[in-house]
């Protein structure tokens, strides 16, 4: 690939998961789950699969498209799915173990990409490049199949099943309603609902944030142009492969201790990691800005690649956060998640075009500048939802005690009337 093809392939991929993120969230309430869920894996596996025998860049395009659309509303709606089972104290801890399950993913691949490369590259006249793909897609459809029969619906229209029985089903719903949490309205999405949605700060803050968080995750993509154009020493393609799933490790790492601290020390508090990780990581993109791209000093730059993997557990943490803001409403959910997500790669589809350019690589001075600068108002908007947030649940406690105090009046009043009627 030359020029800047590279950059319209993954742009191709953001139009397609940007397209299906709000319909996909919104199906997830009135479609079961297992439905959806096993049609995107499919979907997925089969496009993966073609990506195998590409002839050019316009048809990679045009299936990275494709693969973006089955893509789009599965991370956001298992995440959604996930966000409809579990409680405050335990779905930090079940979100990010979900967002370290990704980035365990990429790291594997990251080593299988680098095997199958040593092993297959040549095989029956295929590179391995093409390898990579044939067996990716063999890994996925399994996985689809298995999703028909084993992705729960929700808990509020789930019937018993081999997994689940009505005692176990009647065990969730009592422990959502004492959370505060509520299922689909029969009357579906009207007006007055789509209204409640776009007239609060939920949608708007939230999405803010994501959005800076995705576009400020653009300078992990720079370490393999960095291990690729390095001469002294120079990096074979396993290695250029491999070196960068320390990002991943990272993630992984920083996922699961954040999520724990969180649902126990924390007793549920989202915002202190969220905060903490958005504070290092624009120190970081800092850094990658200022410091010379190829030094003596190599081991900095490395490191701080490697800690950017650290901002990765925004998602996990920042859905549980939205879960549990937004807990009286599903639909409301629904939306307010696929818009975020939506619209951070919808940005992301065209701004790394600008400021990540393929040719500018690894140094990307103005996109690291703009990465730390997003994060920044990543962390500004996280107070924001922080003080929103409180402020909302203290009218909540207000209104609570207003409509106790109400309740007790009428009851004196109902209490002197019946005490003189008697009279």
């Amino acid at each position: 690939m030359f020029g800047l093809e590279y950059n319209y392939c993954n742009t191709a991929w953001s139009v397609g998961y940007v397209i299906g993120q709000i319909p996909g969230n919104i199906l997830l309430n009135r479609v079961s789950p297992h439905y959806i869920v096993f049609a995107l894996e499919f979907g997925w596996s089969i496009m993966t699969l073609c990506t195998t025998w590409v002839k050019n860049w316009h048809q990679l395009c045009f299936i990275r498209f494709m693969v973006g659309l089955f893509e789009s509303a599965y991370y956001p709606g298992l995440l959604f799915l996930i966000g409809s089972w579990y409680t405050k104290d335990e779905l930090g801890k079940r979100s990010n173990i979900f967002q370290a399950a990704t980035a365990a993913g990429t790291l594997i691949s990251g080593v299988m990409q680098a095997g199958v490369y040593r092993t297959l590259n040549g095989k029956h006249s295929m590179p391995g490049w093409r390898w990579i793909f044939t067996i990716d897609a063999a890994i996925s459809i399994p996985i689809a199949i298995s999703a028909f029969f084993l992705i729960p619906d929700l808990p509020w229209n789930i019937k018993p099943n081999w997994i689940f029985k009505q005692h176990d089903i009647d065990l969730a719903r009592n422990r959502l309603s004492a959370a505060g949490r509520h299922g689909p309205r029969k009357g579906g999405l009207g007006k007055k609902a789509l209204w409640n949605v776009v007239s609060t700060w939920h949608i708007w803050l939230f999405t803010g944030v994501y959005s800076c968080y995705i576009f400020s995750q653009n300078p992990q993509q720079s370490m393999s142009f960095w291990l690729k154009y390095s001469t002294n020493p120079k990096y074979s393609v396993e290695q250029i492969n491999y070196y960068p799933s320390g990002i991943w490790s990272t993630q992984i790492v920083s996922a699961l201790g954040f999520a724990w601290i969180s649902d126990t020390f924390l007793k549920g508090k989202r915002w202190p990691p969220l905060l903490l990780v958005a504070l290092w990581h624009c120190i970081d993109c800092a850094l990658l800005a200022g410091l010379p791209v190829y030094s003596d000093n190599r081991a900095g730059r490395w490191v701080l690649y490697y800690l950017s993997g650290v901002v990765n557990c925004t998602p996990g943490l920042l859905y549980a956060w939205c879960s549990e803001i937004i807990g009286d409403s599903s639909e409301k959910r629904g939306i307010v998640m696929g818009t975020f997500n939506s619209v951070a790669f919808s940005f992301n589809a065209w701004l790394p075009l600008l400021l990540f350019k393929q040719t500018e690589q690894p140094a990307v001075h103005k996109g690291n500048i703009a990465a730390s600068v997003a994060t920044a108002f990543q962390f500004i908007g996280l107070l924001g939802i922080l003080y929103l947030s409180t402020r909302d649940q203290k009218r909540g406690i207000a209104a609570e005690v207003n409509e106790g105090e109400l309740i007790r009046s009428n009851e004196v009043i109902e209490d002197v009337d019946s005490k003189e009627r008697s009279v």
